[in-house]
């Protein structure tokens, strides 16, 4: 129950800052006749072209250390709104306690949409926050091998970043996530040690500064 009131709270927070950003930068755009023709979409400019990379991310899983690979990539617009997406994956298992006499292992994947806000946009350092939006995919492996619980459920992960700048087309990233999964609906293992925060280092390439 605190798990859920934590990260709701964090989504609603993100959530309610980006609402209030987008309703500041509606209101305080100066009109032009000349771009109520055109549309919206002649307001939304992409400043800068995709930063994508690699990356692991360490997290918690049926209260074991887990590692994760993967990545996320994103478009940045109006130099405030980032919109891309992310996926990471356990190459190696966490061991999982049944009534069985074969050892097993659990193994699991996500990924989804991103949709976030920068709340800070320097020449070195960027800060900035993230949704990720997307469904996952556990399954069990046994020792004998033979067949195991293979399921999908939903996946919310917000998340706080900052991006270093190292080069002019290499940025360090480097986030604190919090993953809230639900309808599971394994026999062995349940939403809430699918649950919790995790911290992930990637290393993006891109261009930026776009016209």
């Amino acid at each position: 129950m605190k798990n859920r009131i934590f990260i709701s709270t964090i989504t609603m927070a993100l959530l309610q800052t980006l609402c209030i950003n987008t309703s500041n930068a509606i209101n305080h755009k100066p009109y032009d006749s000349d771009s109520v023709g055109d549309g919206i979409f002649k307001n939304i400019n992409i400043t800068t072209l995709a930063f994508g990379g690699t990356g692991v991310l360490f997290t918690r899983v049926n209260n074991q250390l887990g590692l994760m690979s993967g990545g996320r990539g994103a478009v940045t617009l109006n130099n405030r709104f980032t919109f891309g997406g992310g996926g990471w994956g356990m190459p190696k298992g966490v061991e999982i306690n049944t009534q069985a006499d074969t050892l097993e292992f659990f193994k699991f994947g996500y990924g989804g949409l991103e949709f976030g806000y920068i709340f800070h946009e320097g020449q070195k350092v960027r800060f900035g926050s993230n949704l990720l939006v997307g469904c996952g995919v556990g399954f069990q492996e046994k020792y004998p091998k033979s067949g195991g619980e293979i399921k999908m459920f939903p996946v919310f992960e917000p998340s706080l970043y900052s991006q270093i700048a190292i080069g002019k087309l290499l940025r360090l990233d480097i986030g604190l996530t919090y993953r809230f999964v639900t309808r599971s609906k394994f026999s062995f293992i349940n939403n809430r040690q699918l649950r919790g925060p995790s911290i992930y280092i990637a290393f993006l390439v891109g261009t930026c500064n776009c016209d």
